[in-house]
């Protein structure tokens, strides 16, 4: 993709919430919903034609990776909020 977390400003609104991206490692954004962490996104290495893939690691569950990679950060990281995010109001 032509940009990647690296590119916001350190927020990223979705479904009516404001998430905060921390990147406090190289190439891994630990995701936040006020002071409650999610998760992070990763870049992992993808091929040379498409660039990086990124795919998710849910708090509690680091390491263990059960989503696929994708070439699109956005879509990662929309997938880390919808599971890991307490439901609106709840």
């Amino acid at each position: 993709m032509e940009d990647g977390p690296e590119e916001t400003d350190g927020t990223y609104d979705y479904a009516g919430q404001t998430y905060r991206l921390v990147e406090e490692q190289s190439e891994q954004w630990k995701v936040y919903l006020d002071d409650l962490y999610l998760g992070s996104v990763v870049a992992t290495r993808g091929s040379k034609d498409s660039g990086p893939e990124y795919t998710i690691d849910l708090a509690g569950e680091e390491g263990r990776v059960d989503e696929p990679a994708t070439d699109d950060w956005r879509r990662a990281l929309e997938t880390l909020i919808d599971a890991a995010a307490p439901p609106v109001g709840g």
